[in-house]
């Protein structure tokens, strides 16, 4: 099954969350999948959806990355 996510391509199983879509997008990418639990993911209209949320064809996900909180020495 064929789905967007952040703009990409990806292919993912049947029956695939979306949180497997974003984890085969962070391998594509090679990123460190352990940011996968502090993401905040949307769908195309821009609403909140849950990693646990069912993947569709087609769909259109985004996600983002939290931003990180840098210390002033």
């Amino acid at each position: 099954m064929k789905l967007k996510v952040n703009r990409k391509n990806i292919d993912v199983f049947e029956g695939a969350h979306v949180r497997h879509a974003i984890l085969s997008y962070f391998a594509l990418k090679k990123m460190d999948v352990d940011q996968v639990k502090n993401l905040t993911v949307y769908d195309r209209w821009g609403h909140e959806i849950d990693l646990d949320a069912p993947a569709s064809q087609f769909d259109v996900v985004k996600f983002k990355l939290p931003k990180t909180e840098t210390k002033n020495t």
